[in-house]
């Protein structure tokens, strides 16, 4: 049987990251894969808790540093895959916070090292429900030769279950994405089948690795799966949605309010999905997209009754000149950016 890897990232979260990794034990016996766990630079009671839980809980644990699993000469001991799959695990130790993508990323490399082709990224809070990773993966088997090179599953909220947090999303020519049934409850989302989207969400994303190539390291937290949409278009490649693979996903079913605390936060976003657009748009609709997404700015702080056309332009006046002095957003910037009051 075919191996595949689930690679989870965890930052100081491992009460999530330990019920997810469960959960896949527990709805995933009889498949061939390869459980990695990143750090990304926890606090090292948290490291201590997690090699303690490795090391109790498999029958072999490979535990080193990122520099280890970035040695293109790696060979791992070969009776590591004779072991069954929920008895075994990797985990890698960035021993700082590297953030998403790069933090993803340290793990992709070691994979491609290592001829391995297929990944399915786990955000750490999330849990999945039967056989939704074999389904995905059995998917993306069947259909790569068409083109198919990124599979998603049904993203549900954890709470309440019985309603849909996205099944992908669709990207307009201006850029807008929007989710797919969001907010949905699950009768009105089809039960089986699939659909090609415009672009999955990392929080569960299975990706054939030849095709797609790595996260991009432009952003630090957030955007590479936009980033990552618009470069499996250039190239032909689609991305499509299982329904009756599910997954859940620990974010808040109800939208919550945007605190002047947070209004950095959007900066930081928009700012990157400028950057990122800059690149695959036309000038002329490039200019469009900022006014575009300017209008959003307001139409959302005006439901929150947060509106202030002072602090809107300020804001869009830090985004504009990011876009033009940034080529890559790094932690630095990102406490910079969403730190900054409005």
């Amino acid at each position: 049987m075919e191996n595949y890897n689930i690679v989870i990232l965890n930052w100081n979260g491992w009460k999530d990251t330990k019920q997810c990794v469960e959960s896949i034990i527990r709805e995933s016996s009889s498949h061939n894969y390869t459980l990695i766990l990143v750090d990304n630079g926890s606090e090292q009671k948290e490291i201590n808790l997690i090699e303690e839980y490795c090391n109790t809980n498999f029958e072999m644990t490979i535990s080193q540093s990122k520099e280890y699993f970035l040695n293109k000469s790696l060979s791992l001991p070969p009776e590591f895959y004779q072991i069954p799959s929920s008895r075994r695990i990797i985990f890698i130790k960035n021993n700082e916070n590297l953030g998403f993508a790069c933090g993803n990323n340290v793990a992709l490399e070691f994979l491609r090292s290592q001829n391995q082709n297929y990944a399915i990224l786990l955000n750490n809070d999330t849990e999945i429900e039967g056989d939704a990773l074999g389904k995905m993966f059995r998917y993306l088997r069947q259909h790569e030769s068409e083109g198919v090179a990124a599979v998603i599953p049904q993203i549900r909220y954890y709470k309440p279950k019985n309603v849909i947090w996205n099944c992908g999303g669709h990207i307009n020519w201006l850029g807008l994405r929007k989710y797919h049934y969001a907010f949905s409850d699950i009768s009105e989302v089809p039960q089986t089948g699939e659909a090609r989207v415009d672009y999955g969400t990392g929080c569960a994303l299975l990706i054939n690795l030849q095709k797609t190539g790595i996260l991009s390291d432009r952003f630090f937290l957030g955007e590479e799966d936009m980033e990552l949409a618009f470069r499996l278009k250039n190239k032909n490649l689609a991305v499509y949605c299982i329904y009756d693979a599910v997954i859940y996903h620990k974010v808040g079913a109800s939208r919550g309010r945007i605190s002047e605390e947070k209004m950095g936060n959007m900066v930081y976003h928009y700012s990157m999905r400028m950057s990122n657009l800059k690149d695959h748009l036309s000038l002329p609709v490039w200019y469009m997209s900022f006014l575009a997404h300017y209008l959003s700015t307001i139409r959302i702080l005006y439901k929150q009754n947060m509106f202030s056309l002072k602090k809107v332009n300020a804001m869009w006046r830090d985004i504009y000149h990011n876009v033009r002095t940034l080529t890559k957003y790094t932690r630095q910037d990102f406490i910079r950016i969403a730190n900054k009051r409005y």
